[in-house]
């Protein structure tokens, strides 16, 4: 017999020549070390200054005490240093980012409060940043406004989180409506749903949060559910919450002055449009149900399966736009399906490093797109592993509109967000359902 797959607890076999006839392909490495993910490890790695680092579970699991880290020491922390350093440098973008940065549409115009009577070069930039939605449905932005430190900081939190902590740090953090607030745990959401199809779970942690505002003794709408936040006894904790929120509070109005942007671009061209367009100001009183999820790729079985499956399925997101940033990770990559050879996949040219100006993907949400009549797609993409071995981590923020705004479709019909979301995501079930009886 030869393994083939593992769950957490769990191995399974096949006969030999069964393995060899149906799937020597699909599994080409068919030992423990490829197949199993390893959730609660202990790995000891070194810094080049000598420091001794852990990582996965950090504690006794029997005994349920710490790991010091500390006591781990082999050098004494004044004399830890890299004795083969290269003299200091001073840091230069590399080409790629260089080229990535001159293409990204300038949202200064609309970001910025100086440029607000600047009404030329709001047309140019709804203009520029419209040529590059038509095309596939995604585009680069910068200029928005929002710090490197802001940016750096909630990265910073989202790896100590997702990647560093240890799991019960996260599973404090559980919530019965995982898909809205809180940690979703890796192989527990399935995206290939939202398109009505069939996939593997997703291979990715996720942590969910909305608005900072949001009071907790009125239940007002599901989408707008208080935030929930690790429990106090992990070290990181607080850090994790003040940087998420400035994040939060920035990159919404970085994103909100986006969708301005796209609705002056398309009502320019298309002035019929602005029955349907009416709610989409995204002002910054307007009450919104906007959700930032934290995503965390790591190294694992299907990293090193030959035919590399996603770690998370082709499909489209929900809402109005999604805004992402991601950190210099190379485990994972982002591909959206490629309109110029139906079947196929193209990558989505990411930054390597979080510059002074950070730039930003923006995609097109079904929200948005049916709005306009699909004048602006919202494409299918997936992320996919690779073959390199950073973990990679990323920032989502998928803006939605407050829940009880009445939406005005093209074809006249009127509903609220909240009630067009709730049939969006049945009408997807219906076809995944559908497909399972046939």
């Amino acid at each position: 017999y030869l393994l083939v797959e593992t769950t957490l607890y769990n191995a399974f076999f096949v006969c030999h020549d069964l393995y060899q006839e149906y799937l020597v392909e699909q599994v080409p490495e068919p030992t423990i070390e490829a197949l199993h993910e390893t959730t609660m490890a202990t790995s000891l790695y070194q810094l080049y200054d000598g420091t001794l680092k852990l990582w996965g579970c950090k504690k006794l699991l029997w005994h349920r005490l710490p790991i010091d880290e500390d006591l781990l020491q082999m050098v004494p922390p004044s004399e830890r240093d890299f004795p083969f350093a290269p003299p200091a440098t001073v840091a230069v973008e590399s080409s790629l980012d260089e080229e990535i940065y001159q293409s990204a549409v300038d949202m200064t115009p609309y970001c910025s409060s100086e440029s607000g009577l600047d009404a030329n070069a709001k047309k140019d930039c709804a203009n520029d940043l419209l040529q590059q939605l038509k095309t596939h449905g995604f585009a680069l932005v910068k200029g928005t406004g929002i710090s490197k430190t802001t940016c750096l900081a909630a990265l910073y939190s989202t790896h100590a989180f997702l990647q560093e902590a240890d799991e019960s740090v996260r599973r404090s953090c559980l919530t019965k409506d995982r898909a809205r607030r809180g940690y979703s745990p890796m192989c527990t959401e399935n995206f290939a749903s939202l398109v009505g199809d069939k996939g593997p779970n997703d291979l990715v942690r996720k942590f969910r949060m909305g608005p900072t505002n949001v009071d907790s003794t009125i239940e007002e709408s599901p989408l707008l559910r208080p935030n929930v936040w690790p429990d106090k006894s992990w070290d990181g904790a607080e850090e994790f919450q003040s940087s998420l929120e400035s994040y939060y509070t920035a990159v919404c109005g970085a994103a909100h002055s986006v969708v301005r942007a796209i609705c002056d671009g398309v009502l320019d061209e298309h002035p019929e449009l602005e029955t349907s367009f009416a709610h989409l100001s995204m002002k910054g009183s307007v009450t919104h149900s906007s959700i930032l999820t934290l995503l965390s790729y790591r190294p694992g079985s299907r990293h090193k399966r030959k035919d590399r499956p996603p770690l998370v399925a082709p499909h489209t997101d929900v809402g109005v736009i999604t805004f992402l940033l991601f950190d210099n990770g190379d485990c994972a990559n982002l591909q959206r399906a490629d309109d110029k050879d139906e079947g196929s996949w193209a990558d989505v040219k990411l930054p390597q490093h979080v510059g002074d100006d950070p730039v930003f993907v923006v995609n097109i949400g079904d929200c948005l797109s049916e709005l306009c009549d699909s004048l602006l797609p919202s494409t299918l993409h997936r992320v996919i592993p690779t073959a390199d071995t950073i973990p990679r981590n990323c920032l989502a923020l998928f803006v939605g509109l407050d829940p009880h705004e009445v939406l005005i479709l093209p074809d006249g019909n009127k509903m609220t967000y909240e009630v067009w979301r709730k049939l969006r995501i049945a009408r997807a079930q219906s076809v995944l359902k559908s497909k399972d009886e046939s």
